[in-house]
């Protein structure tokens, strides 16, 4: 039997939507984005004003989070799809290890 993964993507960029768009086709998504003004704006209009702005998003598949411990405690697997350069920034903020398990 396969199992369906919940796949949780973090980054609100144009690769993060390219892949978000790829996957939703699939699969029950979960996307962090950096800002609730982002997830808010995502969530009424369905794609992402910045990046990809034709890419529609699939609301009923796609589940948003600001929280970014919320979204890995939600998620199988995880996709990094944020600059290097920010890298630090944003997993300075995750509560646990996540090569260990939660």
């Amino acid at each position: 039997m396969k199992k369906n993964y919940k796949i949780g993507v973090i980054g609100g960029g144009s690769w993060a939507t390219a892949i978000i768009k790829i996957l939703q086709e699939h699969n029950h998504i979960n996307w962090w984005l950096r800002s609730q003004d982002q997830q808010n704006y995502i969530s009424q209009f369905k794609h992402n004003p910045k990046y990809l702005s034709s890419a529609v998003i699939d609301v009923a598949k796609v589940k948003l989070f600001v929280n970014i411990n919320e979204l890995i405690d939600s998620s199988d697997i995880l996709i990094v799809a944020i600059p290097s350069g920010f890298i630090h920034n944003v997993f300075k903020n995750i509560s646990y290890k996540i090569l260990n398990g939660k």
